[in-house]
């Protein structure tokens, strides 16, 4: 994408159209119903798409297009509400609050390479405290408590690198008793940035500039900057104090112990 950008290609990110008939013949219209949909960066993974009332009546026929390569193995359409609706039944949706959450250091748990690569898994249980890695330099939250931070969707962040970790707990107490014949799925929703440290990621090498909801682009421009009012000043003096120069390494190798 990179090297697209620089021969003057633009990455056209995967958008969703939908064929509409046109009441004579087949052949219809496309029309499109998602301007983005994203797209499983990083390696195989589930992502989805929200067609719910975006889809034209008498719609038989999506597509996707992009001229970026990616693949997909599976691609699966979901009617369930339409089923729950025959049904006159509906899902509900109760939140469980986040009782508490720690930030500390982990370290590195084992990999296991997959097939195909890039499918990876880790054994948690099974970690270094040693790895070949670096981290940005510059201001991390400190380790402890960060439950007022992981409350509310705002520029209040937990800041935290490599081989860290935040461990979180929810209250499920509250939760009603479930009708017979009714099932309980959980859903994980979190909101947050990630910068890589890469040749390709803008200020890779730093913590800062810290993004924020209302940045559009990042990098932002000069003309804006992280929220300094005494709210987000306070945040800043009270939880990123952990400063990094980026060179304290724990080791260049792994060591899981053992046999």
């Amino acid at each position: 994408m990179y090297a697209a950008s620089q021969a003057g290609v633009q990455a056209l990110s995967p958008y969703v159209e939908a064929l509409v008939p046109n009441g004579r013949d087949a052949t219809g219209k496309w029309t499109r119903v998602i301007d983005d949909m994203g797209f499983p960066a990083g390696g195989p993974r589930t992502m989805t798409a929200d067609l719910t009332g975006k889809l034209p009546a008498g719609t038989r026929k999506i597509r996707i297009t992009t001229n970026l390569q990616i693949y997909w193995d599976s691609i699966l359409i979901d009617r369930a509400s339409q089923a729950l609706q025959d049904k006159a039944e509906s899902p509900r949706l109760t939140p469980v609050p986040l009782a508490h959450a720690d930030l500390s250091f982990h370290g590195y748990p084992l990999k296991i390479e997959g097939t195909p690569p890039g499918n990876v898994q880790y054994i948690y249980e099974t970690v270094s405290a040693t790895g070949p890695y670096t981290r940005p330099m510059g201001a991390y939250t400190r380790y402890g408590d960060v439950l007022p931070l992981l409350t509310a969707t705002d520029d209040k962040l937990a800041v935290f690198g490599s081989g860290d970790e935040v461990s979180l707990d929810f209250d499920p107490s509250h939760l009603a008793t479930l009708p017979k014949g009714w099932v309980r799925d959980y859903f994980f929703a979190a909101n947050g940035y990630e910068k890589d440290m890469d040749f390709y990621a803008a200020e890779g090498n730093f913590v800062a500039p810290l993004p924020f909801l209302s940045m559009g682009e990042y990098p932002y421009t000069p003309k804006k900057s992280f929220p300094l009012d005494d709210a987000h000043v306070n945040y800043l003096l009270e939880y990123n104090t952990r400063e990094m120069s980026g060179n304290e390494q724990r080791g260049y190798w792994f060591d899981y112990g053992g046999k």
